[in-house]
């Protein structure tokens, strides 16, 4: 299930820019200011939801969003080297439902048009 929510939000940063094989993804995401635009709004996002902003009262937010940030640009080929717990070591002991795992996508999804990137599902 942990697994799924990053598996899920890799396929909404995929669909959320139309790319070439020209072009990496991270370059198409805006490079780092982009990724770091889509990072704030991610957070933002979450920690506003009602659904599961109480999932991040503790968490570290400058921690959290220097993670999703190298998670983002490594899956998008951006050189960076994710430095954080395996998905599986992060959200052990969570026991996130279904219904907020579906909360998280949403949210990633209004977070990603938020920020400007257009989605493509």
């Amino acid at each position: 299930m942990r697994f799924m929510l990053m598996a899920a939000m890799a396929s909404l940063v995929f669909t959320a820019c139309a790319t070439t094989r020209e072009t990496r993804l991270y370059d198409a995401l805006g490079g780092a200011p982009g990724v770091a635009k889509l990072v704030d709004a991610i957070s933002a996002e979450y920690r506003d939801d009602a659904r599961i902003g109480f999932l991040f009262e503790d968490t570290d937010q400058d921690y959290f969003k220097a993670r999703l940030r190298e998670q983002i640009c490594a899956i998008s080929d951006g050189g960076c080297e994710y430095t954080g717990l395996s998905m599986e070591e992060a959200h052990s002991g969570m026991d996130l439902s279904e219904a907020q795992f579906n909360d998280f996508v949403d949210a990633s999804r209004r977070a990603m048009t938020k920020a400007g990137f257009a989605i493509g599902v």
